[in-house]
């Protein structure tokens, strides 16, 4: 590793499972002091004892969708790492969705854990970016945030929305040293994407279809993600902001 991001302080939500411990891990790799948090305190610290001992992290539960828990961890967070200027957001949830059947408690379910997250995260994790005067923060949206899905009205909704908060408070901040972007990912096989293909009549076919509806055809790699946040975080993205960068073998291509 070449110590890319040396010296900064990541706070990651989601960061237990998934995509989320994938940017922890690869974070702290390039050098970066991080801390997680997630709804499970034991998969917090599962996950710290796998990013290794010669890691300075710690952790702190909460529900991303709840003010006063991502006040409490925010708070925590800026304790551990003396500062903050890296934050990274990819908590969420999915589900089948569609416009005929859905119900509205599952669409704002959908939303709270994918869209209010995002912008409970950011209000209170920039005021401390701003104080430093700089910062960036990732948000994990989806292929699905840039086009449409068949029976996914909530997931796409609010994977749609996380753009347009990312687009809108990267202006808010952009004269103040702090960058905002997201990341948009094909099929990738973390935890809650198996579950949910778990959840298909044929579970084996949907994951097939899964894997190979990308132009490339195979589901990506978790460390092929974190990799672009690595860049995101790091001082070589200094000029990058308000975008929504898709990391999908090629599907939003078509």
């Amino acid at each position: 590793m070449t110590g890319r991001l040396q010296g900064k302080r990541a706070l990651i939500y989601g960061g237990g499972t998934g995509l989320g411990f994938a940017c922890g891990g690869a974070m702290a790799a390039e050098g970066a002091a991080v801390f997680l948090s997630g709804r499970r305190p034991e998969r917090l610290a599962t996950a710290l004892e796998r990013l290794g001992s010669g890691v300075r992290a710690g952790f702190e539960p909460g529900d991303a969708t709840l003010e006063p828990d991502v006040q409490r961890v925010t708070e925590a967070a800026v304790r551990f790492l003396g500062g903050l200027d890296t934050l990274v957001i990819s908590c969420g949830t999915s589900g089948i969705t569609p416009i005929l059947s859905a119900s509205l408690a599952e669409f704002r379910t959908i939303c709270d854990a994918n869209l209010t997250s995002t912008f409970l995260a950011c209000r209170y994790g920039a005021p401390h970016m701003t104080a430093g005067g700089s910062g960036s923060i990732i948000a994990i949206s989806s292929i699905f945030g840039l086009v449409g899905a068949v029976e996914r009205v909530g997931y796409c909704a609010s994977k749609h929305g996380v753009i347009g908060l990312v687009r809108a408070a990267a202006l808010d901040l952009a004269d103040k040293g702090v960058r905002v972007n997201a990341l948009c990912p094909g099929f990738v096989e973390t935890e809650l994407a198996l579950e949910i293909a778990s959840r298909a009549p044929n579970p084996e076919a949907a994951l097939h279809q899964r894997r190979t509806m990308h132009p490339m055809p195979r589901a990506g790699l978790a460390e092929e993600v974190a990799e672009a946040a690595v860049y995101l975080a790091s001082d070589r993205a200094a000029w990058t902001t308000g975008q929504a960068i898709a990391v999908d073998g090629g599907y939003t291509a078509r």
